[in-house]
């Protein structure tokens, strides 16, 4: 599903400078020294800054300033996501390790981080949804950055706009290099300096070589031992809306890892998906640089500490009294039994958690989750089960001639279209009792919302539109197409970017109210868009009454082919 990049207009500030407070300022010119031991920075006049090597070698002096135009810091943090970093606050609180869990895998890590002697400089982390790759490369981010060791790193997640594509990825690892590399600021800012044009005019993989590569290779005599080798981490692989872009990021990295070890290594995160692993093999990746997430006896072990803390805080919390004498709730019987439940993943045991928490009575609530599930549930997988005990409960806390709304929240939240629950959806139903009760789901979809609208783990989405089993909260092409048909006129009033809308037309059905309201876009803007994948087209000349008419045609034989393997 393509996306149009919505770029951050400011540097991911999360990500502090450790190495000095001494750099280049906004006009592109150098205040305050720099002296890393092996490499220095001296302030010149005239906005230049002289870079040295480990030896005072080599002498360069860049000059900075562009003759007219976007400095170069503006340019690089207009292309930069500032979401992405390890320590973001778009991603509010991120998962991470809990205390005395994954210490196996973390052990592992580490130990090839720190190996200089290393034969491969790139490592793979892989499993299925909900076994904690985010949280392990979260915690390993956070451990690097105390050591001033790590370099960068980019978290990919499919439901934000400038996350789920690679257009920022170099952009922003560039950034976060001026701020943890030795040297690497000059010299970015310089080769921008050069050509300013570097992120409009240059492919994806000679972005990559000119502002990382080369400039990670001329600083590394620069970088003092004690924080080689540095880190970078990129999480989410899978989270890339296109495959094709999936491929090249790998292969670019890969390619270039080589060159840059054992000075840095990049450890990198993802479902282990077929064309992301036919990338790794093809790099004959070292089976030390592997590792499997999986239902084994250390992920089961980290599971039951996990389940016994949690268990204890909400215990402590309702101060309520244990049904056994001897033993804490909710008992060790129940906590295997949610151990084998899970299966290996983190995301089951960390959402029962978070249900269990939004009862006001956990008891009762671990009660309805233990008993199993009615005949009509069975077929539902278990984290499944989770998210549609979650959705029933807040369908029947309702009115019932509030209960669309629900619905059309589930729609918006898998169109990207929440930040803050309630917020977009109130622009479709403007009564201030819709509005109120709208901004009330924000708290009983807590098991499944982050704080900031969007979906905690992709696996909620797949409940959605992929469940194991039919229900009653699914999303398919017809409520799309209301969705948009109630949100388009909205948009087109306020003049809001249309382009979130416009990404789901191809999926959405072709109903009267939708047929209306895209014949009524202002001129040319439906032109440029291919029905067939949902993305810009080149060919600038088509009419928008032929798009719609081609749109519509599109729509019809690819429901017709439908019928026919139907009927086959």
């Amino acid at each position: 599903m393509p996306n149009k990049s919505r770029r951050a207009k400011n540097v991911p500030g999360s990500q502090q400078n450790t190495l000095g407070s001494g750099g280049i300022g906004n006009n592109g010119t150098t205040n305050n020294n720099h002296d890393y031991s092996q490499g220095k920075t001296i302030d010149n006049s005239n906005n230049t800054a002289t870079y040295y090597g480990s030896n005072h070698y080599n002498q360069t002096t860049y000059h900075l300033n562009t003759p007219s135009g976007p400095q170069p810091i503006d340019i690089l943090r207009e292309r930069a996501c500032a979401g992405a970093a390890f320590d973001s606050a778009e991603r509010g609180e991120p998962p991470r390790c809990h205390p005395d869990t994954r210490t196996a895998v973390l052990s592992s890590g580490t130990s090839w981080v720190d190996n200089l002697n290393a034969i491969c400089f790139f490592m793979w982390i892989t499993g299925w949804a909900g076994v904690g790759k985010s949280a392990i490369l979260q915690t390993l981010a956070e451990v690097y950055q105390r050591k001033m060791r790590l370099a960068a790193s980019f978290f990919f997640f499919q439901a934000s706009d400038n996350r789920n594509t690679i257009s920022s990825f170099v952009a922003t690892i560039a950034e976060q290099l001026t701020h943890s590399v030795p040297g690497a600021r000059e010299i970015i800012l310089h080769k921008i300096a050069s050509n300013p044009t570097i992120f409009v005019d240059k492919s994806f993989r000679s972005q990559w070589l000119t502002l990382v590569v080369d400039t990670l290779c001329r600083c590394r005599s620069a970088v003092p031992r004690h924080m080689a080798p540095m880190l970078i981490v990129i999480d989410g692989i899978d989270e890339i809306a296109s495959r094709e872009e999936q491929r090249l990021l790998l292969q670019t990295i890969l390619d270039s890892a080589q060159q840059l070890g054992p000075s840095y290594k990049f450890l990198i995160a993802s479902r282990p998906e077929q064309q992301i692993g036919e990338v790794f093999q093809a790099f004959r990746l070292a089976e030390e640089s592997r590792i499997e997430l999986g239902d084994d006896g250390d992920t089961q072990a980290d599971l039951r500490v996990f389940l016994q803390a949690s268990f204890s805080r909400i215990h402590q919390a309702h101060n309520f009294q244990s049904s056994s004498p001897t033993q804490a709730w909710p008992g060790q019987n129940v906590i295997e039994h949610l151990v084998n439940k899970a299966s290996g993943q983190f995301v089951y045991a960390s959402t029962v958690i978070r249900v269990l928490e939004s009862f006001d009575n956990p008891q009762g609530a671990l009660k309805i989750i233990l008993k199993g599930r009615d005949v009509q549930a069975k077929s539902f997988k278990e984290l499944d089960y989770l998210y549609l005990l979650t959705m029933e409960r807040v369908e029947k806390s309702m009115q019932k001639e509030h209960q669309h709304l629900l619905h059309h929240l589930l729609v918006c939240i898998y169109m990207h279209l929440v930040r803050e629950v309630g917020d977009e959806l109130h622009l479709l139903h403007p009564e201030k009792s819709n509005k109120d009760l709208l901004k009330s789901l924000s708290a009983k979809l807590d098991p499944i919302l982050g704080t900031n609208g969007e979906y905690r783990h992709k696996s909620f989405i797949e409940f959605l539109i992929q469940p194991s089993a039919p229900h009653l909260f699914s999303i398919n092409s017809w409520h799309l197409s209301g969705v948009i048909s109630l949100c388009l006129p909205v948009f087109l009033e306020n003049n809001r970017d249309k382009t979130p809308l416009l990404c789901f037309v191809e999926r959405a059905s072709p109903t009267p109210d939708l047929v209306s309201c895209l014949s009524k876009m202002p001129e040319g803007e439906l032109s440029s868009w291919d029905y067939k994948d949902g993305c810009k087209a080149n060919d600038e000349y088509l009419w928008d009454n032929k798009w719609l008419l081609g749109w519509l045609g599109y729509q019809f034989s690819v429901r017709i082919q439908r019928l026919q393997k139907v009927e086959e």
